[in-house]
């Protein structure tokens, strides 16, 4: 059964439908369910799936004539003939899974291809779509700018992780915090979440990073050899911002690198996808206040816990990983796991009319404290409008058991008049657990006060 996937399928479905958008590129990692999706996309429509091998051009252009349906061909130009023959009576969704191997068979092969596409096709009713793993390859082959499609993409889709409110539909009845706990350490990648259902969250996490030889499948150093060499680095860096490390001089230290040194291996890994880089949010131009973090929680996860702790693992004593580690550190873990479904809870909402104001983009707020090495602030901020006028929507989240007091409340209040925001103010709390009775009688009067429970994300 297909799961999730609404807002791509929508995207891809206004793509064939519209007559003046002809070609589509889907990037994505090993395991974000590429070809799932695009299967799903294709199934009600007369289309061409072909999956690029990587070989010779002579092998190649033998398994795309077969998937055209041709015994053989002689060549390339035979297969696309084919195809011509076959759009002059309907439209055709042709797909090139793994494009990169098709274009590396040969170096004429994306040449030819978009020659036909741009003279034999041009009138005819073809819609491509361009699908490969690898970002670089991608960019490369693709789009970018000296890519030969580049000018020609109408779409380019990157396929990411699921949502957690599509997550938790692979696991129906669940509670909420295992619902959350298993999107965290999956990070929503479809591949894992098939592995993991039917499992404890326990026996699930030891599915999906278990290391013994012929059984770990899409760990997070082997998407990365994908894309990168030498991961010595990468895997240090990575360690490091696992343990909560984001900036540049605590990350330089931890490498033992300079700082001029350590950036080009960040700007590697998001160019990857692995690693995203932020400012707040009323001060994206900020260079002092650059923060980093890893996209995903499953490669946090795993450099968290696993890569740490690699005797255990190579030793098979997950028990005691589990129990051990894990289990007292979990909360801390899904802390940020937490602020990201509740950022998708809000604006979810908002987009739904179902909050008191609209938000136009989400972000987050924090002051650097240099001599202690922290920040302090906000765990989401967000901005937009309400009734007209200009609002800005303060958010913390607490990933606790235990009741939120109104201190909380409070300081979350006199924090916000750092800021000098004008317009209406709104606090959004989240909380796992519960609120302190005093703070629902405090937002119950107030009606700027907001506050989320796990239970009301999980309704949503």
């Amino acid at each position: 059964m297909f799961i999730g996937r609404r807002s791509e399928i929508a995207a891809l479905n206004a793509f064939y439908e519209g007559d003046n958008r002809k070609v589509a590129c889907i990037t994505g990692s090993l395991g974000m369910g590429k070809t799932t999706l695009l299967r799903e996309f294709a199934r009600d429509k007369s289309s061409l799936y072909f999956c690029c091998y990587e070989t010779t051009g002579q092998q190649e252009i033998s398994l795309f004539a077969q998937a055209v349906g041709l015994k053989r061909a002689n060549g390339l130009e035979a297969v696309l003939d084919k195809i011509t023959t076959m759009a002059k009576k309907e439209k055709i969704l042709l797909i090139l899974d793994q494009y990169p191997n098709f274009a590396k068979a040969d170096t004429t092969f994306g040449q030819t291809l978009l020659q036909y596409f741009t003279n034999q096709w041009k009138d005819l009713p073809v819609k491509l779509v361009l699908c490969g793993d690898g970002f670089l390859s991608m960019e490369k082959y693709v789009y970018g700018k000296k890519a030969i499609w580049a000018k020609m993409l109408d779409v380019h889709l990157t396929v990411k992780g699921m949502s957690f409110m599509e997550t938790k539909e692979f696991f129906p009845g669940a509670s909420g915090e295992d619902a959350a706990l298993y999107y965290g350490i999956s990070g929503g990648i479809p591949a894992h979440l098939v592995r993991m259902q039917g499992r404890s969250t326990k026996d699930a996490a030891r599915e999906i990073f278990d290391i013994t030889p012929g059984k770990a499948a899409l760990l997070p150093e082997q998407v990365m050899a994908t894309e990168l060499r030498e991961l010595s680095y990468y895997n240090c860096i990575l360690s490091a911002m696992a343990q909560g490390m984001n900036r540049v001089n605590q990350l330089s230290a931890a490498v033992n690198k300079p700082k001029d040194v350590v950036v080009p291996y960040l700007n590697a890994l998001m160019s990857i996808g692995i690693v995203t880089k932020e400012t707040p949010i009323t001060e994206e131009t900020n260079r002092k206040k650059t923060r980093y973090s890893i996209v995903n929680s499953n490669i946090v996860f795993w450099y968290r816990y696993l890569v740490p702790h690699m005797e255990l693992c190579l030793t098979e004593q997950w028990d005691t990983l589990w129990d051990e580690v894990i289990v007292p550190d979990l909360d801390s873990f899904m802390q940020q796991v937490f602020i990201d479904i509740s950022r998708e809870y809000i604006e979810g909402m908002s987009q739904k009319g179902q909050m008191p104001f609209s938000i136009e983009k989400s972000g987050n707020w924090w002051v650097n404290d240099d001599e202690a090495g922290t920040t302090e602030g906000f765990d989401i901020v967000s901005v937009g409008t309400a009734d007209g006028k200009t609002a800005t929507i303060f958010t913390l989240c607490f990933y606790e058991d235990r009741a939120i007091e109104v201190a909380e409340l409070k300081w979350m209040i006199d924090m916000t008049r750092q800021m000098h925001r004008e317009g209406d103010v709104y606090y959004v709390v989240c909380t796992k657990d519960r609120f302190h009775e005093n703070v629902e009688t405090v937002a119950s009067t107030i009606k700027n006060i907001i506050l989320v429970t796990l239970k009301d994300e999980m309704l949503f």
